[in-house]
């Protein structure tokens, strides 16, 4: 597998969340695509899959954000990196 090979992290269908994730990884030094985010994102619709994908090579890093930002989701709280 190339490393820059965009790889699936997460998945959902709330397109507001989608892009909150995308820029907590962004502003971790983390590139990020949403695939399906058009679709997902017409009003009313949620039965549309967003996939979270990044570079196979910061695949690790950002499951292990995304997951501790999903387990630590508070207001005004911010997850650490680790790197």
């Amino acid at each position: 597998m190339d490393i820059n090979e965009p790889v699936t992290v997460f998945t959902l269908s709330d397109p507001i969340k989608a892009e909150i994730i995308k820029n907590s990884l962004a502003a971790d030094g983390i590139r990020c695509m949403l695939d399906g985010i058009n679709q997902a994102g017409e009003a009313g619709l949620t039965a549309f899959e967003i996939k979270v994908q990044v570079a196979a090579k910061d695949a690790d890093l950002a499951r292990r954000l995304i997951e501790q930002h999903e387990r630590h989701k508070q207001p005004g709280k911010q997850y650490e990196t680790r790197r």
